[in-house]
């Protein structure tokens, strides 16, 4: 959990932000960057790793960047050469299940 506050030692960081009067609209567009970051930069070679955990200290990041409070600090993602040594990288955390996630109701 720490790591996320030292962006995994990477050497570069994304801070994601989007205008605070988009809402959720803004939130689900950045979703949507995220994920075409991350897959274009694996398939450059390149790990990534979105970090949500860096939005609950919004204020100091606005301050450090000079953001103003019409931009929403979503999340992070750091990205570089991974260090497969590095404890970090075999950590796997459990993932719900489809079944548990979808409701698969039909609209007919």
């Amino acid at each position: 959990m720490m790591e996320n506050f030292n962006f995994f030692g990477a050497p570069h960081v994304a801070i994601i932000t989007s205008g605070a009067e988009l809402g959720p609209y803004g939130a689900m567009d950045c979703g949507g960057f995220v994920t075409a970051f991350t897959l274009a930069a694996e398939a450059l070679g390149i790990a990534s790793i979105p970090q949500a955990a860096i939005a609950s200290y919004a204020p100091l990041i606005r301050s450090h960047f000079d953001l103003g409070d019409d931009r929403s600090v979503l999340c992070a993602i750091s990205f570089g050469y991974a260090d497969k040594e590095h404890r970090a990288n075999g950590f796997r955390t459990e993932r719900a299940s489809v079944d548990e996630i979808m409701d698969w109701r039909s609209t007919q």
